[in-house]
């Protein structure tokens, strides 16, 4: 069972920086499931009792009573309850370049779930706001669009006072660049696994890592010659050619700028 608010884009709209599809609360039920493929909108959920399991594309999380998941817009999502404790949530899903603009100017692009923050009064707050009959579609928006921001806010501040909640799509690009760091990789392979675009990409792996991929790629092949230097009997250049650098002078060059030796000092060092 769910409550339910619903808003139809008619003519008479003229707000159109943040959109309502749709918000409510949803009550336990052990048969509740919902999926979208390459959604429209973005979803925002906050748990208040019960647990259950969210799929974004391949990733899959288990948000249960007090944490927040956001689905993001343009991918595919699953979610559904536990059998056994089912969910009981209130929700939103919204849309907008209001909604864009304040993914990326607090960094959440690529958080998924936030755990143990309690944000109900915030939701209340927009659901009781969508329930109004005597103000306009446009007043409704433009109030929600507020809360909207805080709960993003409040979301951002959240996360830089903790380290219980890791960026997924980061955390994941890098697992992928450490178990095949002999590749050549490119942003935009590294973008399509975090889902996320280039820029994107680029923006929350620093924050979470405080370097860029391009320098943490960089950062691994060399720690990975260094092993390979001390340990095998590859020249330099198979070296070269076995990381993939481009070739083996740009190899050494990198080398040197990071290690202050170049490749056969480092040797020669370990050696002797």
């Amino acid at each position: 069972m769910e409550h339910i608010v619903s808003f139809l884009n008619d003519g008479d709209r003229t707000y159109n920086q943040f959109n309502i599809e749709i918000t409510g609360i949803t009550y336990p039920d052990p048969h509740y499931s919902v999926e979208r493929k390459k959604s429209a909108i973005y979803c925002m959920e906050y748990i208040m009792n019960g647990e259950g399991t969210v799929h974004v594309d391949n990733e899959v999380f288990y948000p249960t009573k007090g944490d927040i998941y956001i689905l993001p817009i343009g991918h595919h999502h699953r979610y559904y309850s536990a059998q056994h404790n089912p969910w009981e949530k209130i929700w939103m899903n919204v849309s907008g370049p209001l909604c864009d603009m304040l993914f990326q100017v607090y960094n959440l692009e690529g958080i998924l779930w936030i755990k143990d923050l309690d944000l109900y009064e915030l939701f209340k707050k927009f659901l009781t706001i969508c329930e109004q009959k005597e103000v306009s579609t446009n007043q409704i928006l433009q109030q929600c669009a507020l809360v909207f921001h805080e709960i993003i806010a409040a979301i951002s501040v959240h996360l830089c006072d903790t380290t219980i909640v890791k960026n997924i799509a980061a955390y994941r690009v890098k697992e992928y660049i450490d178990h095949n760091i002999n590749d050549k990789f490119t942003m935009n392979i590294l973008a399509d696994i975090a889902s996320l675009s280039p820029s994107q990409l680029t923006r929350v792996f620093k924050k979470e890592f405080s370097t860029s991929p391009y320098e943490y790629i960089l950062t691994q092949k060399i720690r990975t010659a260094k092993l390979l230097l001390a340990n095998t009997n590859l020249s330099i250049k198979q070296i070269a050619y076995k990381l993939n650098f481009a070739d083996e002078h740009y190899f050494s060059n990198s080398f040197k700028s990071r290690s202050g030796l170049s490749p056969k000092e480092y040797k020669n060092m370990i050696i002797n």
